[in-house]
């Protein structure tokens, strides 16, 4: 846009945005060839940089009356993009090893030709190069590692974090849900006030397992009754281990027959479970809707009233606290 074009200007603009151009069809194309693609680009942006600073350079040092601040281009900005470019997609010690090649290519010239001018130097044009060349650059090369390196540790704390969460919120042995994260879901609907139940479920004769056939297959059985139990609950609801052998699942939007329905399909999924060398897993279950005015004390006792009363009548059986005549 000058009033004079100077070869070197007509050559190197129009070529790299022909260029660039195709590399943004490629990455549209091809996303996956964005490293790639951004390598290619920061090569042919270091000869776009270079050359004009080495022949206008040159051309100021050997031709008397021609100062360097009225023929480079205004590249100084685009050098630091080109750095900060060279630092994002180039990963490690190679980005520092780039970046100190590329200064001595592109800027280290147009220092050492400034410091011998001081004229030009203290010009606003000189000044501006001065500072984009040198400060301005190096802090571009040492500060955006650090900024990489926090980011990175943030994100690993963040991971550290979810894991803790995670830790908490699944029981380690059966990975359902974790009795905290169990009386929490519970404590939200009971606050909701929606029409939900709760059915707890305890597992017969489960010591006998163990004094049987030991612990790691008392662990099996946990297992197994815990992913099938899972597996037929619908996203809504719920499973949480609750302590040993004992479960309690939260049902929303359901009532009574349909809590009633729930309970029978864990009940049967449970009986037919194949965990060798046990002949045959059951469990027995109490439910119990959510009421008005219940506190999560009221609901767990109601449904660990009904669970015993299918315990005493022999096990394998579902019972329902809210049809049991003098169950508060």
């Amino acid at each position: 846009m000058a009033p004079i074009h100077r070869p070197m200007d007509l050559v190197i603009p129009p070529t790299a945005t022909v260029l660039f151009a195709g590399l943004i069809v490629v990455l549209m194309r091809r996303p996956h060839w964005v490293v790639g693609v951004a390598r290619v680009a920061l090569a042919a942006g270091a000869l776009a940089l270079a050359a004009p600073a080495w022949l206008y350079t040159l051309q100021a040092v050997w031709m008397p009356g021609t100062q360097l601040i009225e023929l480079l281009p205004p590249l100084s900005s685009l050098f630091v993009v080109y750095l900060v470019m060279v630092m994002i997609f180039i990963p490690g010690r190679p980005a520092f090893v780039v970046a100190a090649l590329s200064w001595l290519l592109i800027a280290l010239p147009v220092l050492i030709y400034l410091l011998a001018h001081p004229a030009e130097l203290w010009a606003p044009r000189g000044r501006d190069l001065l500072m984009a060349y040198g400060p301005v650059s190096i802090l571009v090369v040492v500060l955006l590692p650090v900024q990489r390196g926090l980011a990175g540790k943030i994100q690993r704390l963040a991971s550290e974090r979810q894991r803790m969460e995670a830790l908490l919120h699944r029981d380690p042995l059966t990975g359902v849900q974790s009795r905290l994260l169990g009386e929490r879901m519970l404590r939200e609907a009971l606050i909701e006030g929606a029409a939900a139940g709760v059915v707890m479920l305890d597992l017969d004769r489960f010591k006998a397992i163990n004094d049987t056939y030991g612990h790691p297959v008392g662990d099996r059985v946990l297992q197994a009754v815990a992913s099938g139990c899972a597996a037929l609950l619908r996203g809504s609801e719920c499973i949480s281990r609750w302590g040993g052998e004992e479960f309690l699942a939260i049902v929303p939007d359901v009532d009574a027959a349909g809590l009633q329905q729930v309970a029978e399909r864990l009940q049967a999924a449970i009986s037919s479970l194949p965990v060798a060398p046990v002949e045959q897993v059951t469990a027995s279950f109490g439910t119990t809707m959510i009421r008005p005015g219940d506190t999560l004390d009221s609901v767990l006792q109601r449904a660990d009233q009904a669970l015993y009363r299918a315990k005493d009548r022999g096990g394998n059986r579902v019972e329902t606290a809210d049809l049991a005549s003098g169950v508060s």
